[in-house]
């Protein structure tokens, strides 16, 4: 007999929780219930938790089901949207991965955008640009914008924006550390007080790991879950921070603390990235289209007259 969805939810938060009482509660089940539920599944598939003084672990077959369990209830949570989706007139579900420097251009053109296309219900998901990258090879995603694209077969990748990174330092910051009358240098940033973004941000992992090739640990004074936060912070003197131009742009940063740099790596353009014959699609075709021209369409920005960033 195969297990109920019930049955492998409340498996898996056993699982997860490390005890039948905490899986039971993550799942809303009296102990009981759970209890039953758990020795009526070992009873059909054998031996599938041990049961230790600090909680439980699973054995080889746990381990099996525990696997496969979490493949179907993401693909039952996956058919449950996309039929709520389609009741309330969404018949068309657009996947797409973004790096995090993207998130808020992306963000701008679905607010402006969505309405036009009334049948297309978008996932967004935040990532890495390489991870965006492998969930559009493995179908995870229909499409991702990154910053960076290593040729791949299968895959076509499409200018949208330029997307450079810039420093963000008032001429109080400047004062305690950059060089006398110049424009502080990356190494000089990362070697004082930075203002970053929360562990585990691609975009923050990609400037630690730069300042590791120079031999530097940065030094964060708080690390904080949005741009608009560091922003909001980085541009009270408190420390320098580095983030995309155009979230500088659109959260209406003061110019004269807004730094171009110089790196080669910082250098960056925003890419769409869908597979060859994504275009055959018609629903993808047309979000596709709206999102390129919204990409020629967004204004340059310059922090001084003829210099654009």
């Amino acid at each position: 007999m195969l297990p109920s969805l019930r049955d492998l939810e409340l498996f898996v938060a056993v699982v997860d929780e490390g005890s039948i009482t905490a899986g039971a509660l993550a799942v809303g089940l009296s102990l009981s219930s759970a209890s039953t539920r758990i020795t009526a599944l070992e009873k059909t598939h054998g031996g599938l938790l041990r049961r230790q003084r600090a909680g439980v672990v699973t054995t080889p077959a746990g381990d099996l089901l525990t696997t496969h369990a979490r493949r179907v209830l993401a693909e039952a949570h996956d058919l449950d949207r996309q039929m709520s989706a389609h009741r309330h007139g969404l018949r068309h579900e657009i996947r797409l991965a973004s790096n995090t420097s993207a998130v808020d251009t992306l963000t701008e053109f679905l607010a402006s955008s969505l309405a036009r296309l009334p049948d297309i219900r978008v996932v967004l998901s935040e990532t890495s640009s390489r991870a965006a990258i492998q969930d559009v090879v493995n179908g995870a995603v229909d499409m991702a914008v990154v910053s960076a694209f290593p040729e791949q077969a299968g895959l076509v990748a499409r200018d949208l924006w330029p997307d450079p990174l810039v420093i963000i330092q008032t001429s109080r910051a400047r004062s305690r550390g950059a060089r006398a009358g110049g424009r502080a240098t990356f190494r000089e940033v990362v070697q004082g007080p930075m203002i970053g973004l929360t562990e585990g941000s691609p975009l923050q992992e990609q400037i630690d790991q730069q300042a590791r090739l120079l031999g530097v640990v940065p030094s964060y004074r708080v690390r904080l879950p949005t741009l608009s936060a560091v922003l909001a912070v980085a541009t009270t003197g408190a420390g320098a921070a580095i983030i995309p131009q155009g979230a500088a742009r659109r959260l209406k940063a003061a110019r004269q603390s807004v730094h171009p740099m110089s790196e080669p790596w910082t250098q960056r353009q925003a890419l769409l990235v869908t597979t060859k014959n994504a275009h055959e699609h018609g629903v993808a075709r047309a979000f596709t289209d709206a999102l390129l021209r919204y990409g020629r369409e967004l204004p340059g920005w310059t922090t001084a007259p003829g210099r654009h960033l």
